[in-house]
């Protein structure tokens, strides 16, 4: 069925690092509508003038000032977003006729702005913000579910407190001209029971991925050149800040206590800062630092056994396609956006118990002995992300959820 087109004039609104997931799963929607002829811009916290280099950074000092009360906080994102750009008089906002929300914290839009945009407005949530009274990932707190309070990021010990403050705000802000779309199952499960989002109508559009630079490519000279013992198999781990915690590193940390050490050697990718608490590990190890360019990471991929993913709560992690694309099969916590892509010991990889550190071992053990398996297991993981993860499904929902819009 040919899918209409109506006259869009989309403009996304994208806060944070140009490098970070969020912004570059955006603007790979953005190159994608283009592709299919539709009027795509992108409006971003831009900072390349002193100006607004000084705008920007005073807006995020601002947003970050509510916290200064809770000087025993936990080190974990939390946004409070009363504070923002204010993108109403930027000429893509005026000329476009929908507005799609990404990731807007980092004092890049003021919630109450909601009500002001007089357009409708798609939301595509990427983390568990837009339904908590603040926090970025809820690490197993379920107070998003009824009221946020006494808050344990904060370690607040109040009936009313910021999450609450937070919390009340978007109720007061949320309105009808919004469609929320999660990209993952476990999203949509997860801000079903809020209640910012019960009431809401939430759409699952599974991302797309980068299925051109993200493939097979064993690369013997790169290999010799990070002096790789050969007879090690080596484990890959990699997140654009590995000690977060909802990236359960901590999990990943553990289950090497049930490993044989002289047999693993670990490789690490992403903003990686505590090498001493590997260092007490005694296994040898890697680290590569944050990577930017798409060919050494897709080698990388290529060079490792197995890849370890421990996220305890997250959206849809792309590390995890880029590596099975690259046919590195995956180590993974059930009860995740992972299962999404992955189904333990048939499709793509190893589902170990959430947080049972011995387990994740297992897997890894498992992976790395069962080689016929893995390779079969990872050919129908690229099947299922081709076929289910690509761009023209995603394009053909975005369009239809426009069309129904305006």
């Amino acid at each position: 069925m040919k899918i209409i087109k109506k006259n869009f004039k989309i403009a996304h609104l994208v806060g944070g690092e140009k490098n970070s997931g969020a912004f570059k799963g955006a603007k790979l929607l953005h190159n994608n509508l283009l592709k299919h002829k539709i009027n795509s811009k992108i409006i971003h916290d831009k900072q390349d003038t002193k100006l607004l280099f000084l705008k920007s950074k005073l807006r995020q000092s601002i947003e970050k000032l509510p916290k200064i009360l809770y000087p025993n906080r936990q080190n974990t994102s939390f946004s409070s977003s009363i504070i923002g750009y204010n993108f109403f008089n930027n000429i893509n906002y005026k000329n476009s006729n929908v507005i799609h929300l990404h990731w807007i914290n980092n004092g890049f839009v003021n919630i109450s702005h909601l009500n002001r945009i007089n357009k409708p407005i798609v939301w595509t949530i990427r983390d568990m913000w837009p339904f908590t009274g603040g926090c970025h990932y809820t690490l197993g707190c379920e107070k998003f579910i009824s009221n946020c309070n006494h808050c344990p990021q904060l370690s607040s010990n109040k009936n009313y407190d910021l999450s609450t403050f937070i919390q009340k705000r978007k109720k007061k802000y949320y309105n009808d001209k919004i469609k929320f779309v999660v990209n993952s199952n476990w999203m949509k499960k997860m801000a079903s029971k809020s209640s910012l989002l019960k009431n809401f109508e939430i759409l699952t559009f599974f991302p797309s991925f980068d299925l051109t630079n993200f493939y097979e490519d064993d690369d013997e000279k790169f290999y010799s050149s990070l002096n790789i013992n050969p007879k090690k198999k080596i484990i890959l781990y990699g997140a654009q800040n590995i000690e977060a915690k909802y990236k359960g590193f901590k999990y990943f940390l553990e289950c090497l206590d049930h490993l044989d050490k002289e047999k693993y050697m670990i490789i690490f990718f992403g903003n990686f800062w505590n090498e001493k608490v590997l260092k007490e590990k005694n296994i040898e190890f890697l680290n590569l630092g944050f990577i930017k360019d798409q060919n050494i990471q897709r080698k990388i991929y290529n060079l490792a056994n197995v890849f370890v993913a421990t996220s305890l709560q997250e959206g849809f992690p792309k590390t995890v396609v880029e590596s099975l694309l690259c046919k590195t099969p995956i180590v993974y916590f059930k009860e995740t956006a992972i299962e999404d892509v992955c189904d333990n010991k048939k499709i793509g990889g190893y589902g170990a118990n959430y947080c049972d550190s011995k387990d994740l071992a297992n897997g890894i053990k498992w992976i790395t002995e069962n080689d016929a398996k893995v390779n079969e297991m990872i050919n129908k993981a690229i099947f299922k992300i081709k076929n289910e993860f690509n761009s023209e499904r995603l394009i053909k929902k975005y369009i239809e959820l426009y069309n129904s819009i305006i």
